[in-house]
């Protein structure tokens, strides 16, 4: 991965199809960003919000970040990802991951089953369907069978990104994935995953090298420290009830202080449970302080082995501060 990549994340103000988004993410790609990531939870639709900065940019890559797999099947996720690849010129990529029982199943009453099958099973149909304009499977949990009715005229056609928190995952994605995408990682963590990836690619007979290591990179843009903290103390919490989360956040050893978030909302208080995250694990996910401060966060994500960093904004953001960032931390 000869190309110096830097991302950023559509995220507070800008997080939604509007001119004033289409404007910051033109001004990013003038910039030097080589990417723009939109992700989705309860609205607006990734794609569609991709699809709109599409007619406004004209070389960043349009990721998203991440999609669950199984509230889309893969014969629409591939026709949506290609309608985009073709809108763009040849710059969509998928990101996906296998997201949570609670999204899939109690937001979208989809199935969550055999999460390393479904997305082995996954990404193998989209490949098919992105390389041969067609799909022909029959799995553990998908089956297909899909002429695609699309005139495709891009040769690049969109990129795979898998969304990893434990090393099944990561190995998976270091397997069949171009890219992988991790979140919430401590740069002093990340070298272990990228091994794993790395390994992987290998044994499958890949270039470990074409496979590229993006990672949400958060910094906060607050001028109040303290806000700041708890403002992070709160977001992680929220992920102390996620399986796949916890056991990540355990291997960094942060397992002790989500088992006190989890014994606390149990007990009732819910609202003080996020008092149990300590301002050193903050310190360990996120950047806090100046515009100098992203910068050298970025730096170690660069120094730790991440090839492609995504600038993530958290907190409270003005529209004023997130545009003051993406200036400020353009070219790290």
């Amino acid at each position: 991965m000869a190309d110096r990549k830097l991302g950023l994340a559509m995220t507070g103000p800008f997080s939604e199809p509007t001119p004033a988004a289409a404007a910051v993410a033109k001004q990013a790609e003038d910039l030097g960003y080589s990417s723009i990531w939109v992700a989705e939870f309860a609205g607006p639709d990734a794609i569609i919000t991709l699809t709109y900065h599409a007619m406004h940019t004209r070389k960043v890559m349009l990721g998203t970040g991440v999609l669950p797999i199984q509230i889309r099947t893969p014969g629409v996720m591939g026709m949506a990802f290609l309608t985009l690849n073709e809108i763009s010129g040849g710059r969509a990529a998928a990101g996906i991951g296998v997201s949570s029982p609670g999204l899939v199943e109690t937001a979208h009453g989809a199935a969550y089953r055999k999460p390393i099958t479904a997305m082995r099973e996954y990404v193998q149909i989209l490949r098919q369907f992105f390389t041969e304009g067609r799909a022909r499977f029959d799995g553990q949990v998908y089956r297909t069978n899909l002429r695609l009715q699309m005139h495709l005229t891009q040769p690049q056609r969109p990129r795979i990104y898998m969304a990893a928190l434990n090393p099944p995952m990561v190995k998976l994605a270091g397997e069949l994935a171009d890219g992988v995408l991790f979140n919430f990682c401590p740069p002093e963590m990340v070298g272990g995953r990228i091994a794993l990836v790395r390994e992987a690619a290998a044994a499958a007979g890949r270039n470990p090298d074409d496979v590229d290591i993006a990672m949400y990179a958060f910094m906060y843009v607050m001028d109040d420290r303290a806000a700041a903290l708890e403002n992070l103390k709160r977001f992680v919490s929220n992920y102390a009830f996620l399986p796949n989360y916890s056991r990540m956040f355990a291997t960094f050893g942060f397992g002790d202080e989500l088992e006190e978030v989890r014994q606390k909302v149990k007990a009732g208080k819910r609202d003080t449970a996020y008092q149990a995250i300590s301002d050193a694990s903050c310190y360990r996910l996120a950047a806090f302080g100046g515009f100098d401060a992203g910068r050298e966060w970025i730096a170690q994500c660069r120094a730790a082995g991440v090839t492609h960093p995504i600038v993530w904004a958290l907190g409270e953001t003005s529209s004023q501060k997130f545009t003051e960032m993406v200036r400020a931390v353009a070219g790290a």
